[in-house]
């Protein structure tokens, strides 16, 4: 039996490295979190505030994703003309910290970034695996059968790829604010 004075019955258990942490704690699941994605577009305001929704209601941690296109390749090689310009990252970073700021504001804990991809669906379904999120909230455009299947609607391939739930908001792509020299 050990005494209180015996450092070996004060020591915390991951205080040392050799020392392994007890089963509750390495079984405790993580935190719950809630990936915001987007291919490209700007999130619609309806689209945050139902992230925002689910969030409080499971108390989560945001994650707010937006995709900067890589618009294939030249001859089979990466072309540096089809990668996205600082312009287009620049956009990407404004959308990505309106997203935030909006999602601070309303007292929630929100990190964002932009990753660039020519395949937005497969990018946003790993980055969920990634972050442990417990759901994929992303916007989706009311587009006809045959629209969709021309577009490549990249929320039915989030959908079909993603093992966790997946919340397609629809919005109507008039709502979004214009940006850029024509919102002028």
């Amino acid at each position: 039996m050990q005494s209180a004075e015996d450092p070996a019955a004060t020591k915390k258990p991951d205080s040392d490295r050799g020392e392994r942490m007890s089963a509750p704690a390495v079984s405790a699941p993580p935190l719950p979190s809630i990936l915001l994605a987007s291919a490209g577009e700007p999130f619609d305001p309806t689209v945050v505030d139902h992230a925002i929704t689910v969030a409080r209601s499971t108390s989560s941690f945001v994650h707010v994703l937006s995709i900067a296109r890589i618009w294939g390749t030249a001859l089979g090689i990466q072309h540096p003309g089809l990668f996205p310009t600082k312009r287009e990252w620049q956009t990407q970073l404004e959308v990505v910290g309106d997203a935030v700021r909006t999602l601070r504001r309303s007292g929630l804990e929100a990190k964002g970034g932009v990753i660039a991809s020519r395949n937005p669906s497969k990018v946003i379904t790993r980055q969920s695996k990634r972050f442990g999120c417990s759901a994929i909230v992303v916007g989706s455009r009311p587009l006809p059968w045959w629209m969709s299947y021309l577009l490549q609607d990249e929320v039915w391939w989030i959908v079909r790829r993603s093992s966790i739930p997946v919340i397609p908001v629809e919005y109507t792509p008039g709502s979004v604010p214009p940006r850029g020299r024509r919102a002028q």
